[in-house]
């Protein structure tokens, strides 16, 4: 029992001084020496009595400050004990009182000492804490693209032959219903090929892995060409799309690819919840050192409580009675492009008042 004890003992103090940090320990054994070497200088040699006492505080205090509780105790009776001796064997009330007060002092700051201490070791956990769980965040997210990467390619690789295929039958095909199925399909392979690229840009935008192509444009031009692709699909559905561009505009460094597909996105998602005879419109505006394009609508707008949530990964909104389909990607990927040019993105809707998809680039 008592050998469990006495190991038990020498368990934990070996493991305070594997803490003790072994730079202050060596500071504090010198500033320890210098104030006794003064304590008996000026005491014994001198006859100075009094205002020297003052300088043990020192030593007390930083060690009340690096080891809590039990090291300003241990220096403050450590040092009680070396003034005594130099009173030898004249000790009075006075030196007596001295004495005492350097363990006191030395016990009351190291209250303070040991809040600090667990402090500090709450600190460290807290911060250890957060970068396994960022490391864990990492390998999760690398793992996601991984697993994404193999999706596409298993995806991709019976997609190809079915483009392919369906190109060649709408180039030979000459009679009906047979050249609208061909086209159907192409349709339909052109969609599901344009989805599973938009899963892998996002997934690569989400751990930083999407790159952009810069380079300066005029962006009228792009947006005039922009507009004139989504007519054909404005006008089928009896909408009528207003290009409402502000000249001159300046020129913007961008991927050119990436702005368009955010701007198509964007216009075929106003396309989809403009009701027929609705109208979209298609504008720019010079904010200061920024350009901003704006998409408005004529549709059913969007909720509040929905406007933050469309842009998260693989929410659909629903306006109205009528529910976006698809795998909720499509503004989430927009909001990542846009962020990676410096610029922003925002929704401004009122239910039954249309809505204004907005995003701004730098100049």
């Amino acid at each position: 029992m008592r050998h469990s004890k006495e190991a038990r003992m020498a368990k934990r103090l070996s493991h305070y001084l594997d803490r003790v940090n072994r730079v202050h320990l060596l500071i504090m054994t010198i500033l320890l020496l210098v104030c006794i070497g003064l304590e008996y200088y000026l005491n014994l040699a001198l006859g100075i009595t009094g205002a020297y006492a003052h300088l043990f505080y020192v030593p007390l205090f930083i060690a009340a400050f690096w080891w809590g509780f039990w090291g300003g105790l241990s220096v403050g009776i450590f040092l009680a004990l070396i003034h005594l001796t130099s009173y030898l064997p004249d000790i009075s009330q006075l030196v007596l009182a001295e004495s005492l007060a350097f363990a006191l002092v030395g016990s009351a700051t190291g209250v303070i000492g040991s809040e600090r201490i667990r402090a500090e070791r709450k600190l460290r956990q807290a911060y250890d804490e957060e970068v396994k769980l960022r490391r864990d965040l990492q390998a999760e997210m690398e793992r996601r693209v991984e697993f994404t990467r193999a999706l596409v390619h298993e995806l991709k690789t019976p997609l190809t032959p079915v483009l392919a295929s369906s190109e060649l039958l709408i180039e030979e095909l000459r009679r009906e219903p047979f050249l609208s199925l061909a086209r159907n399909i192409n349709r339909g392979a052109l969609s599901l090929n344009e989805k599973i690229d938009e899963l892998l840009d996002l997934a690569r935008g989400e751990i930083g892995m999407l790159r952009l192509k810069l380079k300066q444009i005029d962006p009228s031009p792009l947006l005039r060409s922009i507009a004139d692709e989504i007519s054909s699909l404005v006008a089928s559905q009896g909408q009528s799309l207003i290009l409402d561009l502000s000249e001159p505009l300046p020129s913007v460094t961008v991927d050119e690819n990436r702005l368009r597909q955010v701007i198509l996105n964007l216009l075929n998602n106003a396309c989809k919840f403009t009701p027929e005879g609705g109208t979209i419109v298609l504008r720019t505006k010079r904010r200061g050192t920024r350009l901003a394009i704006e998409v408005e609508d004529t549709g059913p707008g969007i909720p509040l409580e929905e406007q933050q949530l469309i842009f998260e990964p693989y929410y659909r909104a629903r306006s109205g009675q009528i529910y976006s389909g698809g795998l909720g990607l499509g503004l989430p990927l927009c909001k990542t492009l846009v962020e990676l040019h410096g610029g922003q993105m925002w929704v401004k809707s009122q239910e039954n008042k249309g809505s204004v998809f907005g995003l701004s680039l730098p100049l």
